[in-house]
């Protein structure tokens, strides 16, 4: 009698995973919805768009960039949260989103360790301070001195609550002891516009938003919010080159599926992103615009990596005193 329930139980489990084995081993057999809290013309999106089209030349399968802006991502990441946990669905999220949000906001509708399935790391990356030229500000330490002159009266763009260029500009002013007022956009496309029309004057701005309008004279660059210069970015100094010593502050994005996909399909989501993001074609496009390529060396790391990255960053903003203004 044991032994025949043991067969009816084995059989059962068949019944149950064999579907799910079958998905993993045709995955993917459509279209691969991208996920990205922000609009057209920002980092997040450029990185989406270049994905997509290496995705199509390498593996003749698509991803089609599903932009969901607001709420520093929050709205495309329950999004995500709420797909059907096939594969299908995934989001470009980063730092912002998976770090500092759970610090930033009060209240998410979701878990982002829980509610998630990590595939892997994408890119890392700084953001850059620049100003509107009619700023008449030529160097870091000079706009540090403006600030401390004019307190609250300077103001800085993002594009968005959460960023990591909301985070550098808090950093900012408790690290150099300024008041500069933060702008929060939806979007690296119009805080750049309102930059680039001086209604905002100061941008921290993502090196894809930012770098092809200092190339082209239309901003000028005074730092990095790394303390280090950066081989993939010359001409603008580190924040320690700048005279700010003591300021450091990054980012990355990374991309993830709703809890509960299938680990064979993770696995294929993994390979394909390490496929894609390591041809030479789309680490020379994503070198121009400032964004290093980093994958992690399984879905389990980026898993372990995001876990340690939470507290950290939560620290940060209690110490920022950052708010999703």
């Amino acid at each position: 009698m044991q032994s025949l329930l043991m067969c009816v139980a084995s059989a059962l489990l068949t019944v149950v995973l064999l579907p799910a084995a079958v998905q993993a081993q045709s995955f993917p057999e459509r279209p691969i919805r991208l996920v990205v809290g922000f609009p057209p013309g920002g980092s997040g999106d450029f990185i989406a768009r270049n994905m997509g089209e290496e995705m199509n030349r390498l593996l003749d399968q698509q991803i089609i960039v599903d932009n969901r802006p607001g709420a520093g991502a929050n709205i495309a990441s329950e999004l995500v949260v709420r797909a059907t946990p096939d594969g299908y669905t995934i989001l470009l999220g980063g730092s912002f989103s998976h770090a500092v949000n759970p610090a930033l906001y009060r209240k998410l509708p979701f878990d982002v360790e829980k509610d998630f399935t990590p595939i892997t790391k994408v890119a890392n990356f700084t953001t850059i301070i620049a100003v509107n030229p009619k700023l008449q500000v030529n160097t870091l330490k000079e706009l540090i001195a403006k600030a401390k002159a004019e307190p609250g009266k300077l103001t800085y763009s993002s594009p968005g609550s959460g960023t990591p260029s909301h985070m550098a500009g808090a950093i900012f002013n408790v690290v150099a002891g300024t008041d500069i007022v933060h702008v929060p956009f939806k979007g690296g496309a119009p805080q750049l516009l309102a930059t680039l029309a001086g209604d905002v004057p100061i941008i921290i701005g993502t090196p894809p938003v930012a770098l092809p309008q200092i190339r082209a004279g239309k901003l000028r660059a005074l730092s990095l919010t790394t303390r280090k210069s950066s081989a993939i970015i010359p001409g603008i100094p580190g924040a320690e080159e700048a005279g700010l010593a003591g300021y450091d502050v990054g980012g990355w994005w990374g991309l993830w599926a709703p809890a509960h996909t299938p680990p064979a399909v993770i696995g294929k989501l993994f390979d394909m992103a390490r496929k894609v993001l390591g041809s030479p074609h789309i680490h020379e496009r994503l070198a121009h615009e400032g964004l290093e390529i980093e994958t992690s060396g399984s879905p389990q790391e980026f898993a372990a990596f995001i876990h340690t990255e939470i507290p950290f960053w939560a620290k940060v903003v209690k110490e920022s005193k950052a708010t999703a203004d």
